[in-house]
């Protein structure tokens, strides 16, 4: 069954992977080679430091940080942005679909990407951006 944070990142990892298209993996390099439809990755991220409620009675809340980074690449600058764009768009309605990951957290927060355009000599530039999000949950203890 796994911990409480592995529980809720393998529901996130399933959500993403409802997007059709793009190769979704968690914790990974980024691939040599980028698929035509996209990558994107979940990173764990940091799920700072519990909060627990005053006496120690009841759990700990935490306010988890993981990033989803999402990468197209194409050499013409609109089809890249086209792309780039309605996989944003993709993964933030899967992300308002079920915001509360079928009941494991309280709820999320997250913002519109920094962007980044990268190019290496000889490829088509890569067209990326990070959503933070921010996941809100509590588990029995630190650990659990």
């Amino acid at each position: 069954m796994g911990s409480k944070a592995e529980q809720i990142l393998q529901a996130l990892t399933a959500l993403l992977q409802a997007i059709s298209g793009p190769t979704v993996l968690r914790n990974a390099a980024l691939p040599t080679r980028i698929p035509p439809d996209g990558v994107i990755i979940l990173r764990d991220g940091d799920p700072g430091e519990p909060e627990q409620s005053l006496g120690g009675v009841g759990g700990c809340y935490y306010q988890h940080s993981v990033e989803i980074e999402i990468i197209i690449q194409h050499g013409d600058a609109d089809q890249r942005q086209s792309l780039f764009d309605d996989l944003l768009l993709a993964v933030a309605g899967e992300l308002d679909a079920d915001s509360t990951l079928g009941g494991l957290i309280y709820g999320m927060t997250y913002g519109r990407p920094a962007i980044q355009l990268e190019h290496e000599e000889g490829a088509a530039p890569l067209l990326g951006g990070v959503i933070e999000l921010t996941l809100d949950y509590e588990t029995a203890s630190p650990i659990s």
